[in-house]
């Protein structure tokens, strides 16, 4: 192999630990704040965080006041791009795709020409991105995705956002357009949707959060990036599809098969993920998200029940402090007009407005006067009042006529699937009745409404918290079932009265008896554990004396993810030191940080066709609004900005590697195997598969060369493309029936031996000790040669390409563009799924590029992208994994070594006197080597008075001048 200077990575991090310390959290706290037992531990520093929200806030281009197309802000910043983006009617009403390549979509007058609508804009974004100078701007058809691409081409690796740029025509109905509202303020004014402005820290437009806004949020964050030009090992890719609501049906596996030929092939339910994954056959990224719902990170759909809780109080009737109506609707906010209309989006919200009137007629003065006193001392002291100039009141209550009526606005909408980060109006408002019924002596004894508010401030608002009572903290389930442990995703979100999907106020209390519906999610891994919660849910509302209707036992939510996979654990962690980055800036995220943890969702995302390689990471922050599919769809410019860096945290990290090693996956002819599942699309890769295997390699496998890096690990293959969301109970069988991998009893797999070609990357780091004369040594091939190894059981195999056959056909390396001290270092491997009989040196016919045009449809037509699916020779080593078991696993290990070679040399000297006129003169020279052990070399010296000169210790020559007859100093080593 040929002579490459190499840098060392010693000591490898760990990437998965349990038990990993707390970071500070936002809320001092009794109790030990949950810790997932898979954690992160981070590579981006506070200093490069820094670095990157400085060029983030550089690209914000933030403006107080501003129409679409008016020339008064910079159209290659974060909100010139959202506003001229959602300037694009791009909203997806629907149509059919050819059925034959490249499959346009229709143009009609019930789509409004979609596909001239859709060029148009992704037109525009490609314009874009090439002025804002990205290196690779790729377009395949007019119609369908663009993406860009920054990193070292040359880097194995690729993570990806992959989001979408259009709208949904929900936005848009005839009942939604009466909604809009243009910059002016008028009502239903034509085109309002596609003319997005800027008005009172709000971006409003079409698309500005679902998700044309988030996604061009993405582009900007990697520009950050690019321009930050910070180390990574990955190259990162963003790609912005078109059609990911109410897209136009997705054509036909056997329509795609005729243009491409994809072995096992199963179409991607969205069709942005159809027309990347399986049309163009694009690279797979190793991790990827879409920005496509909230943060810190969606591991996959939940599921669903809606009981009604309720309780009879018609023995209240006759009593005083009776309850006589109550209602449930979204927020008021003083001067926002449109606030009310995200009822209409595609979740239903939690109440954040609630009003009860209650009969005080037969009650005294001095009882009425303390219970209002007793509401409004404790909406003081939950710092509910006093309300602010020009706010509207979180608490008003008053009584006249008889009639007390409370009215609550928590002042901030929140939709039903994250009840646990607070603010629930008729939770706000039982709280405070059960306050005033206790100033006033009422007991639950002796009125039904006092035990029902006690009952609900009990079980969701204990000590005026509410928080992680929405995943059910005080209804008796275990505290084991409360979150998954691995990645602390609530098991159970319990949102009351969160079905609100009206700007007209909606009773719950009829013929004197409160009936409230509760929304449960549920992401149980087991049906066990779901029973077993759900039983105690049902007794803590009987508890308290309500009827609740059956809960069943909800499993079976998808998981885009994992809950295990350390992808999971770098977003959150990542997304938690942002927002720790600048407690000021980030103040109502940080404000949440004791609640926030990975989660489930409603409906899908992009994210469920990229089976354990993609969350959803964003847009929505903890604590703000989602406005998405209604009229009026806005998102906060501090919100855009936010956003644009929690993204570009998140990228960042992803982009380096999480342990010593990378992989490429290739395509190779090799006789007698099959290669057609070497395709990451059909293999469980995710950023923790390369585990660290240093241990494996001891001393007698090293002899005199220095371990630079070892890695093990073990992919299973898929049972099909990761098309679709799988539960963790498919996962748990792996290739058993039913499982995600593939059964052992495929045909298919019995009848071939399959194999997967890969250039498997080392990265290298410079070592803290090596100076920068030494490093350049090192960069300039100076030390000695690098070798490759694998280790199966006690054998010792040295990778060497076979006689006559050039060496860099099997071995590769390169230089970080991004970071001087770091260097990557490759083999070409072929580990095929059978016993292991030794390992053999083999040339085949490769690519990369896994794009194949079917032969039928090339007799025909020409092949649109020529360049593309290029062939070219490689050698691998080929090695059976030791079993056949549809897994590709490495043998105890795959290392990298180099001669233990001395890279610094420090010499010291001294001298002793001794009788006469002679002295002793000591010569030592401290080596250091590749390892980054140290040896020395020493010499002693009979001299006479002023003995300056050479001198020859071991191998090295040492320049001493010495002054009179003792003091000495070394002035050069050769």
């Amino acid at each position: 192999m040929r002579k490459k200077s190499i840098a060392i990575a010693l000591g490898a991090s760990v990437v998965l630990s349990l038990g990993a310390a707390s970071t500070p959290s936002a809320k001092s706290s009794a109790e030990e704040r949950f810790e997932p037992d898979v954690a992160y531990d981070l590579s981006v520093t506070g200093d490069e965080r820094e670095t990157v929200h400085a060029e983030v806030d550089a690209l914000a281009g933030v403006v107080s006041s501003a129409r679409a197309g008016d020339g008064s802000y910079d159209p290659l910043t974060l909100v010139g791009a959202m506003l001229d983006g959602s300037s694009y009617d791009s909203i997806s009403r629907g149509g059919t795709a050819a059925t034959t390549y490249p499959f346009p979509v229709s143009n009609t007058e019930a789509n409004q020409n979609e596909y001239d609508r859709k060029v148009a804009k992704l037109a525009w974004v490609v314009k874009l991105a090439k002025d804002l100078g990205f290196p690779v701007v790729v377009q395949r058809q007019p119609d369908k995705y663009v993406y860009v691409e920054i990193g070292d081409p040359d880097a194995p690796e690729m993570v990806m956002a992959l989001s979408h740029l259009d709208s949904s025509r929900s936005a848009v109905s005839p009942e939604q357009l009466e909604r809009w509202r243009d910059a002016d303020g008028n009502l239903g004014a034509p085109g309002a949707y596609h003319s997005p402005y800027v008005q009172d820290g709000w971006i409003y437009g079409a698309g500005i959060q679902d998700d044309s806004g988030p996604t061009l949020a993405t582009l900007l964050a990697a520009k950050a990036l690019l321009e930050a030009g910070l180390p990574i090992d990955r190259r990162i890719r963003i790609v912005m599809g078109i059609y990911e609501d109410g897209g136009p049906g997705t054509p036909t596996a056997a329509n795609t098969a005729a243009f491409q030929s994809i072995p096992y092939n199963a179409n991607p339910s969205f069709y942005d993920n159809w027309a990347y994954k399986s049309l163009n056959r694009e690279e797979m990224p190793i991790a990827g998200y879409t920005s496509d719902s909230r943060f810190p990170v969606i591991v996959g759909n939940s599921g669903a029940v809606t009981p009604t809780v309720s309780m009879d109080l018609s023995s209240d009737s006759t009593k005083a402090f009776h309850l006589t109506g109550a209602t449930a609707g979204v927020t008021l906010r003083e001067g926002d007009s449109t606030l009310k209309d995200i009822a209409y989006g595609s979740t239903t919200q939690i109440a954040s407005r609630a009003t009860f009137t209650l009969d005080v007629a037969d009650a005294s003065m001095g009882d009425r006067d303390e219970f209002v006193d007793a509401i409004t001392d404790s909406a003081t002291a939950k710092d509910w009042l006093p309300t602010e100039a020009g706010a509207t009141p979180k608490v008003q209550v008053a009584i006249a006529d008889g009639v007390l009526s409370l009215e609550i606005n928590t002042d901030v909408a929140m939709e039903m699937p994250s009840p646990q980060y607070g603010k629930n109006a008729v939770v706000w408002g039982m709280s405070l009745l059960s306050d005033g019924f206790d100033a006033v002596g009422v007991t639950a004894d002796e009125l039904q409404l006092k035990k029902a508010s006690d009952g609900v401030r009990d079980l969701f608002f204990q000590d005026g918290v509410e928080g992680e009572a929405y995943i059910g903290k005080y209804m008796g389930i275990p505290a084991s079932l409360l979150r998954n442990p691995d990645n602390g995703t609530p098991n159970l979100t319990f949102a009351l009265m969160g079905g609100i999907r009206s700007e007209e106020p909606t009773s719950f209390f009829a013929n004197d008896a409160l009936s409230i519906p509760m929304y449960v999610r549920s992401m149980h891994v087991t049906a066990d554990d779901s029973s077993q919660a759900t039983t105690a849910v049902t007794a803590a509302f009987q508890g308290k004396g309500f009827t609740i209707s059956a809960l069943g036992a909800p499993v079976g939510a998808g998981l885009y993810v994992t809950h295990d996979n350390p992808l999971t654990a770098l977003q959150y962690g990542s997304y938690r030191a942002t927002v720790e980055s600048d407690t000021e800036e980030f103040a109502d995220p940080y404000a949440l940080q004791d609640v926030v943890y990975p989660q489930g969702t409603t409906g899908g995302t992009l994210a469920s066709n990229f089976r354990n390689k993609m969350t959803a990471f964003g847009a929505i922050i903890p604590g703000n609004e989602r406005w998405w599919h209604t009229a009026n769809e806005r998102m906060g410019v501090d919100s855009a900005v936010q956003m644009t860096k929690m993204m570009a945290d998140g990228m960042l990290e992803m982009a380096r590697y999480t342990g010593p090693a990378g992989a490429q996956f290739l395509w190779a002819d090799i006789p007698g195997l099959n290669p057609d599942r070497a395709d990451l699309d059909l293999l469980d890769v995710t950023i923790g598969t390369y585990k660290d295997a240093s241990s494996e390699v001891d001393a007698s496998a090293l002899d005199d060369q220095a371990l630079l890096g070892a890695t093990s690990f073990t992919i299973p293959m898929w049972d099909g493309r990761g098309n679709t969301t799988r539960n963790a109970a498919s996962f748990a069988l792996g290739h058993e029936p039913g499982g995600v991998y593939l059964p052992l009893t495929d045909a298919d797999y019995l009848a071939s031996t399959y194999v997967a070609p890969m250039r498997l990357e080392f990265k290298v780091e410079r070592p803290a000790y090596m100076s920068d004369a030494a490093w350049q040594t090192f960069v300039e091939g100076g030390y000695g040669d690098f070798a490759f190894n694998i280790l199966a059981g006690d054998q010792v195999v040295p990778l060497a390409a076979p006689s006559g056959q050039d060496a860099d056909e099997y071995f590769s390396s390169r230089t970080s563009a991004t970071n001087p001290d770091a260097l990557y270092l490759s083999v070409n491997l072929a580990v095929t799924d059978a016993p292991y009989a030794g390992v053999e040196g083999v040339l085949a016919d490769s690519k990369s590029d896994l794009y194949t045009v079917n032969p039928d449809y090339l007799e025909s037509n020409s092949n649109p992208f020529p360049e593309r699916g290029a062939v070219e020779k490689r050698g691998f080593f080929v090695f059976g994994d030791g079993a056949k078991d549809a897994e590709f696993s490495s043998p105890d290990a795959v290392y990298v070594t180099v001669d233990n070679a001395v890279v610094d040399a420090e010499p010291s000297a001294v001298v002793k006197k001794l009788k006469g006129n002679t002295n002793e003169l000591t010569i030592t020279v401290d080596e250091t080597h590749v390892d980054g052990s140290t040896s020395k070399v020493s010499e002693t010296f009979t001299i006479r008075n002023n003995a300056s000169g050479t001198y020859t210790v071991g191998d090295y020559e040492v320049y001493v001048e010495t002054k009179g007859n003792t003091q000495v100093r070394v002035v050069e080593i050769r």
